[in-house]
């Protein structure tokens, strides 16, 4: 269900494995971009805040929404886990 910049573009392969492997953003920016990432309004990435957003074509800033607006959808997945920890 990811978007943006964790979106997948194609699947290529898919192996089942024993550890979690570091994503690429994790290698890039680990303290930037955990496993999970999500748009949390009630967690600020390191350098913004995610709190609010600025949709294309509007001037206005409009608050975030959990999970990017999917959190009906979602947010099950993540029951039990430290948000904020875990982002």
């Amino acid at each position: 269900w990811k978007y943006g910049f964790k979106s997948a573009k194609s699947i290529v392969r898919i192996r089942f494995v024993t550890e979690r492997p570091r994503t690429t953003w994790e290698k890039a920016a680990s303290q930037e971009y955990g496993f999970y990432s999500n748009v949390n309004p009630a967690v600020d990435h390191p350098r913004w805040s995610q709190a609010t957003e600025r949709r294309i074509g509007e001037f206005r800033r409009r608050p975030t929404l959990m999970f990017n607006g999917y959190a009906d959808q979602v947010a099950s997945l993540y029951s039990g886990m430290d948000l904020k920890k875990d982002f």
